[in-house]
């Protein structure tokens, strides 16, 4: 499979942490203030790795492997407030205080359901998301009758026009490796999601990114975001589709740090 940037879906370092659920993978890398990084749907940590040289010197990266993915134990979870729950819980575990959440599609539908609950929670990022996350029924059925069909399909809507191949074949591999079970389980839970309520409620420092040519979440999503929760700010970053951290990695960390470096230290 072709590597880019060091994203590898292999040998990489890990630690974990033992919760309610099993056993929760992450990749920790960096100094200074905690950064959670929660992958999407059929997701993994080493989505996150072409951030990684521009945040670590600046902040406590923890990159985590959702329940089912990656190298974490347990069989996944079937709703989008379980997904939260985790993650609250591996904050309270690990002792974390004063940390920012960033959340790329699932894994911001996650972050905006757990930020009320945590008053450890001092800012959030999301990309490519939205208050809800409909999921076509073709996408659905495509999934449950064949996956290879299914993974095709996230890959073909996923990316800008001009991503590289390698990009759109690292995807699949992906996917598959997340397995059929899991990438189902993960797109009717996004399918299920409603993240209005909890807009109103989230009172920390946000910062709301979207891909110019995104088609999963497209950018009204994110408008929406910006609208609902107060003082959020949007950035739209053109020449890319949904999965901005692989498509425009440098863009999106330096506007990932220079927001981040400003909302941590105000508290």
């Amino acid at each position: 499979m072709p590597q880019r940037h060091g994203y590898n879906l292999h040998n990489v370092d890990r630690s974990s942490v033992l919760l309610k659920g099993g056993l929760l993978s992450y990749i920790e890398e960096g100094k200074g203030p905690p950064v959670i990084l929660i992958h999407g749907a059929g997701g993994r940590a080493e989505v996150w790795s072409d951030l990684f040289p521009i945040l670590s010197p600046h902040f406590s990266l923890y990159a985590l492997d959702l329940p089912g993915h990656g190298s974490s134990s347990h069989r996944g979870c079937e709703r989008i407030e379980d997904y939260s729950d985790v993650v609250l819980e591996f904050i309270e575990t690990s002792g974390l205080q004063g940390v920012a959440l960033v959340g790329h599609s699932m894994g911001g539908a996650i972050a905006i359901k757990a930020v009320p609950r945590s008053v450890r929670v001092k800012a959030l990022v999301l990309v490519g998301t939205g208050p809800v996350l409909e999921v076509n029924p073709k996408l659905l059925k495509a999934l449950e009758e064949d996956f290879q069909e299914g993974v095709k399909m996230i890959v073909r809507w996923a990316f800008a026009r001009e991503a590289p191949t390698e990009l759109r074949q690292e995807a699949e591999e992906m996917f598959y490796q997340a397995g059929q079970r899991v990438v189902l389980q993960d797109m009717r839970a996004c399918h299920l999601y409603n993240g209005w309520e909890e807009l109103p409620r989230i009172s920390v420092p946000t910062l709301v990114v979207c891909g110019g040519q995104d088609v999963m979440t497209p950018p009204g999503l994110s408008q929406q975001l910006k609208e609902g929760i107060a003082g959020a700010r949007l950035v739209l970053i053109e020449g890319a589709g949904h999965v901005l951290q692989r498509e425009k990695g440098r863009e999106l960390a330096e506007t990932i740090k220079a927001f981040l470096q400003e909302a941590l230290s105000r508290g």
